[in-house]
């Protein structure tokens, strides 16, 4: 099994060492451990990444859930939960979801970020308050929160860790986070054209076990992160073969 991936810290990166680490890769170099026919995971630049997941050349790819994807894909159990909200300068911090509106928010795009902030906004509309002025970044790095320290826009809307990981590689200590108050949750996507059900089935049978006997408790207590809530009632909902 090829799972492929790309630079998106603290999930997926590669170190100082020049090694593929993050907490999405440690989940599945673990299960990959205990999978009879191994695994591979092989860090990518994002367009060659998606590239080689929608031809076939890999089997998996780290992803956010969306109706979408789920036409297409099936996916692993939910390996985590995080959240995605809004970073902003300590001087001007934004406190209030309903404080972003009418300002400008960067974002990165196209995402499942972008997509979570537009509805955001549509919602803010819908009570009658101004729109956003949402300003796209082609980068999901650092770029964007050195936008932010030079004022380019009010805030920025992203993951929260990922967020947190470039402040601090950046050394800004001087932003406020307003969390969106909504969970995410991150997976393996699997391409239905080139996958069999019954492999995916038995992967994910392979993570509840490795779950349940806490075999990922060490790696969420380093990376400071939780594992998803989710029940396997809620599986057939997100298209994850159980």
């Amino acid at each position: 099994m090829k799972i492929v991936c790309h630079e998106f810290a603290p999930f997926s990166y590669q170190d100082q060492q020049q090694n593929i680490t993050g907490i999405l890769v440690e989940i599945a170099r673990l299960a990959c451990q205990d999978w009879p026919q191994g695994c591979e995971i092989e860090l990518l630049p994002n367009k060659r990444a998606k590239q080689q997941f929608n031809q076939g050349l890999a089997h998996g790819h780290f992803q956010g859930w969306n109706e979408e994807r789920a036409l297409t894909t099936w996916f692993s159990i939910p390996l985590l939960q995080t959240e995605y909200g809004f970073y902003s300068p300590l001087a001007q911090p934004l406190t209030d979801l309903k404080q972003t509106s009418g300002k400008n928010i960067g974002a990165f795009g196209p995402s499942n970020t972008l997509t979570s902030l537009i509805n955001i906004d549509r919602q803010q509309v819908r009570l009658g308050l101004p729109p956003m002025e949402i300003i796209l970044s082609s980068s999901g790095d650092e770029q964007p929160l050195k936008m932010l320290h030079k004022r380019r826009f009010d805030a920025y809307y992203v993951n929260k860790e990922v967020g947190a990981y470039y402040a601090k590689h950046l050394g800004l200590n001087d932003l406020y986070y307003l969390s969106s108050g909504q969970p995410i949750h991150y997976f393996i996507g699997f391409k239905m054209k080139h996958n069999e059900y019954e492999t995916i089935k038995a992967f994910n049978h392979l993570l509840v076990k490795l779950y349940q006997n806490h075999r990922f408790d060490e790696i969420f207590a380093k990376w400071k992160m939780i594992p998803s809530p989710l029940l396997p009632t809620e599986f057939p909902d997100l298209n994850v073969p159980y």
